[in-house]
Parts: structure tokens; C-alpha cells; sequence
């Protein structure tokens, strides 16, 4: 009998170690599969953090490269503000005119009486630069077909005497600013009105690093 109990007791006790052993041999397993899922997890994450910021850098270099208007409403009172000093500096009154109000150049209306190259129009002279007439556009945005787009007109001409009178148109050449300037005070057997670039450095490197946005 007391063998049987002792033989019974080795049973239940080789069992238990038996069930013991299994579970040290499982538990290794279940850690590893936890370890494996923290890692997906984290490549997931990081893998996620990588393509936004691919994402973001992107959308600003998209941004960054957005093409901005030759001219605008901004650019233009830039430019009023800038013609308001160089005013002083030259000991000059300058204004605005736009088409609709023009100023009187000696009789003519520039720019409602501006007339274009090859055009022969009562009561209006074709511009000329040089030598040549050329085709001529007022343009509030900066483009145009025309050889000059004309974004805006400033003169003097209301407030200079005789003979000292400015007309300056400020223009895009080629997609190049360019400052025009006219001092014209008669006709002549062309009708043409001739400008040039103006001389001043002041005048046309404003105008420039307006147009560039560096103003």
C-alpha cells in the first residue's frame, strides 16, 4: 500500500514537471512573436512619419515653384509708392493714367491717343521706340501679345512747365522691364510719338526689382 501511494506520488509529480517543461518551451515562442509584432509596429510608424514628410516636401516644393504674375494689383502699389519717393528726389510732381484718363502731352491723350504701328488713326500718333513703331498693350496682369505690354503710366506733364514736361510708360519687353520715357512736344511728318529707355538707373532698377519682387 505504501508503495502504491509513493509510486502514485512519482506519477502525479513527473506530470508536473512534465507540464512545467512546456510551458518554458512555449513561453520563448510568445515572446518572440510579441517582439516581432512591435517591430511591424514601429516599421509601420516610421515608414508612415517618412511618407508624410515625402508628402509635405512636395507639396512645398509645388508651392515654391507656383509662377506669380508679372504684374498685380501689389506690384502696382509698390510702384506708386516708389514713384512718390523718386518724385522728391527728382524735385517732381508725378501721376498716374490709365486708359479712360489720360494725359494731355501737349494736345495729345496718351494713352486714349496712342495709336498702333501700321495704323494711321485721326487724331492719334503710332508709338515708336528707335526708330520704328511698334504694337503697344495696356495689360494689368503683365501679359500680352504685344511687343510692349504696358502695366502702368506715370507723368508730370499737369504740373511741369513747357518744354519740361515727362511722359514714362513702364513696360515688359520680351518679358524684360523696361522704362519708356518721352519728352515729344510736337508732330512730325510720320505722326509718330517716339520714346526711349529712360536714362535714369534709379527709375529702371526700381521698376526692375518690382517686377522681380524684390521691392
Amino acid at each position: 500500500m505504501q508503495k502504491s501511494f509513493i509510486a502514485v506520488c512519482t506519477l502525479f509529480l513527473g506530470l508536473g514537471l512534465v507540464g512545467c517543461g512546456h510551458q518554458q518551451q512555449t513561453s520563448p515562442s510568445s515572446s518572440s512573436k510579441k517582439t516581432s509584432q512591435q517591430t511591424s509596429s514601429r516599421q509601420a510608424s516610421q515608414s508612415s512619419s517618412h511618407s508624410s514628410k515625402i508628402a509635405s516636401s512636395t507639396s512645398d516644393a509645388s508651392h515654391s515653384t507656383t509662377k506669380q504674375p508679372l504684374w498685380s494689383n501689389a506690384k502696382s502699389a509698390k510702384l506708386a509708392t516708389f514713384m512718390a519717393s523718386w518724385s522728391k528726389t527728382m524735385g517732381q510732381q508725378y501721376e498716374s493714367y490709365w486708359q479712360g484718363h489720360s494725359v494731355d502731352m501737349y494736345g495729345l491723350k496718351i494713352p486714349d491717343e496712342l495709336g498702333q504701328a501700321g495704323t494711321n488713326q485721326p487724331g492719334s500718333m503710332a508709338m515708336a521706340v528707335g526708330d520704328a513703331t511698334v504694337t503697344w498693350a495696356l495689360s494689368t496682369s503683365g501679359e500680352s501679345n504685344a511687343e510692349y505690354t504696358i502695366v502702368a503710366i506715370y507723368s508730370d506733364a499737369a504740373h511741369e512747365p513747357y518744354l519740361g514736361k515727362h511722359v514714362y510708360l513702364f513696360t515688359l519687353h520680351n518679358g524684360q522691364p523696361e522704362v519708356l520715357v518721352t519728352q515729344q512736344n510736337q508732330g512730325n511728318e510720320n505722326n509718330w510719338l517716339y520714346f526711349s529707355e529712360t536714362q535714369n538707373q534709379e527709375l529702371r532698377m526700381g521698376f526692375a526689382k518690382i517686377i522681380q519682387g524684390d521691392y
